[in-house]
């Protein structure tokens, strides 16, 4: 959990003291400018036949005494807080020189499990699923960032009718090619092809599935290389992007060790049959767990895999495509209410993108890779910084292109809601304007440059701030708040436009707040804010995957 200041704590605890009924939803931050914090006195006013005056009255009795409210007024009914910048300045500083990071945390000993990506081992990963990954590494960041020990999994999918179409195809068409994961793409669109032709190839793919259900160590040790090459190649384009899996399973694995049987077990009183396959009930719709020739389908073994998660993670979190919520339901409704396990279980769901010229496949071959997508940024990256900084060697503009590249890509998928449609555009991914990781990379590196020239000027604290210097104190010391919202709301993009907001206000700051030609006094405190800037702008980008830059 994070430690620090909580002013918002401190003024409920302290409205609480005098009217125990106020509600913690009663006490918001405020965004209209008229204070820091908003108390909507209404259910106050209510229950105690009052006027929001003579509430703001006994709140200013009760608070003001403890020096961190500035003021307290009302408009109509509400209460407006104003916090005290010197005080929220010495708050921060206080734990950036402490510990060198504001806020500071503790270690929570709640395990958590942070399963995202999960690509299908069927060819390289392509934009659309993307962002899987960077939604999953930035909740996982942001949970061990709040002080949960977090594990990161990727679910190999190494069983089903998808890889055993992979492997088919790859005998069938390219059983003396190289094994690798171009000649594999290729020989999974070929095989699907060819089954659109000729129903019959279908039977092949049967076959491929029995044998394996079976046991055959042949196919099931053929089929796991296969993935295991595929899997590579996806593994490469993730740690181009800065992101690393902690933990991976094998799907085969279930099926191998008899978990799956054992899931067949324990459900035993609840399974029906039609036709041979089984099934469980779940609410109007019948999940099958086998098919009529006794092979197990993806459901039975996704169970098994969230049984293995609840013996060893305190809190399961998946991120999954919006296609797969129905899915998510019925694996959350077998798991409480037909094996009785009681897990904390989260689902983030995302929606795919999709190209101007409609939606990606991988087996149709309509598809744009992410390393394509990193390749091109990279380049748009070294065109801009080489008309911007001439005067650097060539192996310096590679390196801040690529930082540019990756964090314009984490950024411009990162930062949308999840849930919200995403239709691909290149001149919209590849912008270095506006609401952009290179907005906010600029951003830091002018401060970056300003505490170079500064050189041995530490700064002092002061109790006396310049409206300018305020704006940004204040903005500063909300980012605990904003973690606290994206890490209760598993919402990662809470903590992007955070940052947005942030970077603004720095950028008032800077046009009107000068540094080194300041007067002495002025120039030291500013000094101490910007130090502060830098700390809390690496940090959250550390968490979103923005590469800061000392130079740009």
């Amino acid at each position: 959990m994070l430690l620090f200041n909580d002013y918002r704590k401190m003024i409920l605890d302290g409205i609480a003291a005098i009217y125990s009924d106020v509600r913690e939803t009663d006490l918001t931050l405020d965004r209209s400018g008229h204070g820091d914090l908003t108390l909507r006195a209404f259910s106050l006013m209510k229950s105690h036949s009052v006027e929001a005056g003579k509430l703001a009255e006994d709140i200013k009795k009760e608070l003001l005494p403890g020096g961190y409210i500035e003021s307290i007024e009302v408009l109509g009914g509400y209460i407006n807080f104003r916090l005290s910048t010197a005080m929220l300045m010495k708050a921060i500083s206080a734990e950036l020189d402490g510990t060198g990071r504001y806020p500071d945390v503790f270690q929570d000993p709640e395990r958590v499990s942070v399963e995202h990506t999960s690509t299908n081992p069927t060819g390289p990963i392509h934009i659309g699923r993307i962002r899987n990954s960077i939604i999953g590494d930035a909740l996982a960041k942001l949970l061990q960032r709040y002080g949960y020990r977090v594990t990161t999994q990727y679910f190999i999918n190494d069983s089903g009718r998808q890889v055993a179409s992979l492997y088919a195809g790859y005998r069938r068409f390219a059983g003396n090619k190289p094994l690798t994961t171009e000649n594999l793409l290729k020989a999974y669109q070929e095989m699907h092809q060819e089954t659109e032709r000729n129903p019959d190839a279908e039977k092949d793919v049967d076959q491929v599935l029995r044998e394996y259900e079976s046991g055959n160590p042949q196919i099931m040790d053929s089929i796991r290389n296969i993935c295991s090459v595929i899997l590579g190649s996806i593994n490469s384009t993730l740690e181009k992007l800065g992101i690393r899996i902690d933990d991976y399973t094998w799907e085969s694995d279930f099926i191998r060790n008899g978990d799956v049987k054992k899931v067949l077990e324990q459900l035993s009183e609840h399974i029906r049959e039609e036709d041979g396959a089984l099934y469980v009930q779940s609410g109007d719709r019948k999940m099958f767990l086998t098919r009529n020739d006794g092979t197990s389908l993806y459901f039975s073994r996704d169970i098994a895999y969230h049984l293995y998660k609840m013996e060893n993670f305190d809190w399961i979190i998946d991120v999954l495509g919006e296609n797969h919520k129905e899915h998510a339901r019925h694996i959350k409704y077998v798991m409480k209410n037909l094996l009785e396990k009681e897990a904390r279980m989260d689902f983030v769901f995302y929606s795919y993108v999709s190209l101007e010229t409609g939606k990606m496949t991988t087996r149709g071959g309509n598809i744009v890779t992410a390393d394509e997508l990193i390749d091109r940024a990279r380049e748009e990256a070294l065109s801009v910084v080489k008309a911007k900084r001439p005067d650097l060697p060539e192996d310096r503009l590679q390196e801040i292109a690529n930082a540019v590249a990756v964090s314009a890509v984490r950024f411009h998928i990162g930062k949308l809601n999840a849930n919200k449609q995403m239709v691909f555009k290149w001149s919209e991914a590849l912008s270095l304007e506006g609401d952009s990781a290179p907005f906010i990379m600029y951003s830091y590196a002018r401060a970056a440059s300003i505490l170079r020239k500064a050189q041995e000027s530490r700064g002092d604290l002061s109790s006396h701030y310049d409206e300018c210097e305020s704006r940004l104190i204040k903005k500063m010391y909300l980012y605990p708040y904003a973690l606290q919202e994206a890490v209760f709301g598993l919402k990662p993009e809470v903590l992007a436009n955070y940052l947005l907001e942030l970077t603004r206000t720095f950028n008032d700051f800077y046009s009107t707040c000068p540094v080194i030609s300041a007067p002495d006094e002025e120039r030291n405190r500013r000094i101490y804010i910007l130090r502060a800037y830098t700390a809390i702008v690496k940090d959250a980008g550390t968490i979103l995957g923005i590469r800061m830059l000392e130079e740009m």
